[in-house]
């Protein structure tokens, strides 16, 4: 094999490790977010909670869970990996509220194949939202889309089923406190 044969290959293979590198980065989060550090949450007043922050939704959380990503999108995990957690704000915004609910409504369609499935609208942090709640290959869904005007909020939740006392206590916390805005 010749010399520019072997130097082209290198750069061939060389520049598909760096296009897999930067998907797998940016993948589920932005650039930022993977490079970034984990998210800190605040003190909640309440021991071994804490309060966390994505976009203007403010909610308690377990202290103990595993954090990651940024200002846009949190990710808590339990120490045994039995429930997480996703928040997210998506990266357009609606023109209004109306429009924000159908997106709301169209994104937690895809849930439609979950076994027991239940979706309809709701409040969560004090605005208009949308839930469903059903299980899939072993694990409970609850998740929700909310609109605070124009912009989205999306919450998933997931437990191994049956889910555990400290799962549903701290689903039930994040929407007892979730709020847009001030305290949670």
């Amino acid at each position: 094999m010749s010399r520019s044969a072997s130097r082209a290959r290198a750069t061939r293979a060389a520049a598909f490790l760096l296009c897999v590198a930067v998907a797998t980065l940016s993948g589920c989060a932005s650039l930022r977010q993977a490079l970034s550090p984990a998210p800190r949450g605040a003190p909640s007043g309440r021991e071994g909670w804490l309060v966390y922050t994505v976009h203007a939704l403010r909610f308690e959380a377990p202290a103990g869970w595993r954090a990651s990503g940024g200002e846009q999108h949190l990710t808590l995990e339990a120490p045994d990996g039995a429930a997480r957690v996703e928040i997210s704000t998506p990266g357009t915004s609606y023109a209004d509220e109306p429009a924000c609910l159908a997106g709301a409504d169209e994104v937690l369609k895809r849930g439609a194949a979950f076994e027991r499935m239940r979706r309809h609208p709701t409040r969560l942090a004090g605005v208009s939202a949308v839930t469903l709640e059903g299980d899939s290959g072993g694990w409970h869904v609850w998740a929700y889309a909310a609109c605070d005007g124009g912009t989205q909020y999306r919450i998933f939740f997931t437990a191994r089923s049956p889910a555990s006392a400290e799962a549903v206590e701290a689903y039930r916390t994040l929407v007892q406190t979730a709020k847009i805005g001030g305290q949670a």
